[in-house]
């Protein structure tokens, strides 16, 4: 039962533990997925904002390109200051295409737009350097028409090119945006669901400990009730094992258990009874008369001496008495005379009355007189048998043989 309660217990335990084991695991998964997108989405923003601060900038540098080149072709202002500008811008263009060529995640048609773009812009810039040298030599008039056949429409596809692939830059980072809500909002989903299936799962694994608990304690009742009987069942049959039904008296197996352990130890007064030609008895009237008679003797001593001594029925016809430690020698020597005169007195029995002498022996014990008590009782036997080989019908004490 210990066992059965153990493993029931051990279960109920690790179905607690596996499922908090598996809550956990989920909520480090949701955990680490939740981490993982907003990362990718902070990753996302950052290198969208760099690319618009990048693209703001070349667009930005551009249009200070296309403002210095037409002070040039207008003859406005210091000319040399205008070709340093203009190496400047290109400079800072340069070094912010080469940053933004870093950024990751873009998307095939803005890298093939940007391409275009840079393509058109460096050709813008070919153009301008390999013509800047002739516009002093060429009037204003001959400036301006340089400018607007072959410099502006390069300047301008540019910028349109670079404003194109800026717009695609931000669309791209927009999806990539809304994946990642996607992605978030699933494993939001999947969590509320997983904790959902777990709340679940520790409410059925609950619901089946406390069913296997409550099975436990009916099995346990229903072992406790059978342990109750059989215990019940081995008292009696001990009862039974130790006692005489006939006489209701306990037999020579209770006296040995009871006497064996005293015999190294205590001094006590023993008396054992033995009837004389109860054998005749048996012939002349029968074994049930013999039983009969037998019970209505030991109903007599019960009721006479069951509080100076305890009782046994040793044998059919012979009792043995182990008198109280509080019953001294005089008084038990009065006493087993008072035990022969019960025995002896005549009995009615199914209209028939009886009577019959006894025979006995008295026998005040020391510590260690015999090895066991077979011993004593044969030691006993001895005497009464020496008192019915003279007649019978007496009490003799074992110490004065």
């Amino acid at each position: 039962m210990a066992n059965l309660k153990k493993d029931i217990t051990a279960f109920s335990s690790k179905g607690y533990v596996l499922a908090s084991v598996v809550l956990l695991l989920i909520t480090l998964a949701n955990f680490v997925l939740i981490n993982i997108v907003f990362i990718n989405s902070k990753s996302i923003t950052d290198n969208n904002m760099k690319a618009v601060r990048q693209m703001n900038t070349i667009n930005s540098e551009l249009a200070n390109v296309n403002r210095n080149a037409l002070m040039i072709a207008g003859n406005i202002g210091d000319p040399y200051a205008a070709v340093s500008n203009i190496e400047n811008s290109f400079r800072i263009i340069e070094a912010n295409e080469a940053a933004y060529e870093k950024i990751k995640n873009r998307s095939d048609i803005e890298i093939k737009r940007y391409n275009q773009s840079k393509l058109l812009l460096e050709a813008y810039h070919q153009k301008l350097f390999a013509i800047r040298d002739t516009f002093r030599s060429i009037p204003p008039e001959g400036r301006r028409e340089i400018y607007l056949q072959e410099l502006h429409p390069l300047q301008i596809t540019a910028t349109e090119m670079f404003l194109a692939a800026s717009e695609l830059n931000d669309k791209n980072a927009d999806d990539l945006v809304h994946r990642n809500s996607i992605i978030h909002g699933i494993s939001i989903d999947l969590m509320i669901f997983l904790l959902a299936v777990g709340e679940i799962a520790i409410f059925l694994l609950g619901k089946r400990a406390k069913k296997s608990h409550q099975e436990l304690l009916r099995r346990q009742h229903e072992i406790e009730v059978a342990g109750e009987k059989l215990q019940l069942s081995k008292d009696r049959m001990t009862d039974l094992a130790r006692m005489n039904l006939l006489t209701n008296m306990k037999n020579r197996y209770a006296l040995e258990d009871e006497l064996s352990s005293r015999l190294e130890t205590d001094q006590f007064n023993i008396g054992v009874f033995d009837i004389d030609n109860f054998r005749n008895i048996n012939d002349l009237y029968g074994y049930a008369f013999g039983d009969e008679y037998l019970a209505a003797i030991g109903e007599a001593l019960n009721n006479e001496f069951s509080d100076v001594a305890r009782i046994y029925n040793i044998t059919g016809n012979e009792f043995c008495f182990v008198f109280n430690d509080d019953v001294p020698d005089s008084q038990a020597q009065k006493i087993a005379e008072k035990i022969r005169t019960v025995i002896s007195n005549p009995y009615t029995i199914l209209n028939i009355s009886v009577q019959s002498s006894v025979s006995g022996s008295i026998y005040h014990y020391l510590p260690n007189d015999c090895l066991n008590v077979s011993a004593l009782l044969i030691k006993m036997d001895t005497a009464v048998h020496n008192v019915k080989r003279n007649g019978g019908n007496s009490v003799i004490t074992v110490n004065n043989l």
